[in-house]
């Protein structure tokens, strides 16, 4: 009958699995590609892109950012809203083209808007790689240990960030790299300082979106 063959596939299958598991086997899917970007290229790609430095909000007024409880500009939640953040190591990665204050505040173009598209246009695989490549490194605030960049930017990690910002493309804009990098943030819906997505980004999130162990000890 239908039921008792019913009956013996749930017992091989139980049979199976007793025995799967004592040998160690995985039972889950197999790790995507993206798992496989360390936590040195990872912190070698965030040391190329990040900034000790980004513009928020240009409606926020003179602020001595001590978190004063009687802030004008303290949120309803406990939160403060800023205008320039400035740290002494790069920290952020600038989710923006190009902020101008227009007045003492100045303007801000990202290391990253500037140098990886520095006509403004799209750029081929082989123009992004070579200008990753020139924009240097230098060891950001967020991952654990330290890295020397001496062997310069793995071809790998190259690799890594531009199939995150292009995907299989031929060609990268300066909009499309600014929508894959607010992607990366933890709340990629977040309307930032002034309604045009994220602001910005820190080592753990970007650590994870590449799939890279972000607390891991760098050594």
């Amino acid at each position: 009958p239908a039921s008792r063959r019913a009956a013996c596939v749930r017992v091989c299958v139980y049979m199976l699995l007793a025995a799967a598991i004592p040998l160690g086997l995985s039972l889950s899917p197999p790790a995507t590609s993206a798992s496989a970007l360390s936590t040195r290229d990872a912190c070698l790609l965030f040391g190329a892109l990040a900034e000790p430095l980004v513009h928020l909000d240009p409606e926020v007024g003179a602020c001595c950012h001590s978190a004063c409880s009687d802030c004008e500009w303290r949120l309803p939640d406990g939160g403060y809203r800023f205008d320039v953040l400035k740290a002494t190591k790069p920290k952020w990665v600038p989710c923006y083209l190009r902020r101008d204050f227009g007045d003492e505040r100045g303007c801000h173009e990202p290391r990253w808007a500037s140098a990886l598209f520095p006509g403004g246009g799209e750029v081929t695989r082989a123009q992004f790689g070579e200008a990753l490549a020139g924009l240097g490194f230098e060891m950001p605030m967020g991952p654990r240990g330290s890295v020397g960049a001496d062997g310069g930017m793995p071809e790998s990690a190259a690799d890594a960030l531009w199939a995150w910002l292009a995907g299989d493309g031929d060609a990268l804009t300066p909009e499309g790299a600014r929508t894959r990098l607010q992607a990366m943030a933890e709340d990629p819906q977040a309307e930032g300082a002034v309604g045009e997505g994220p602001d910005h980004l820190v080592w753990k999130e970007f650590a994870k979106a590449l799939g890279a162990k972000p607390f891991e000890m760098i050594v």
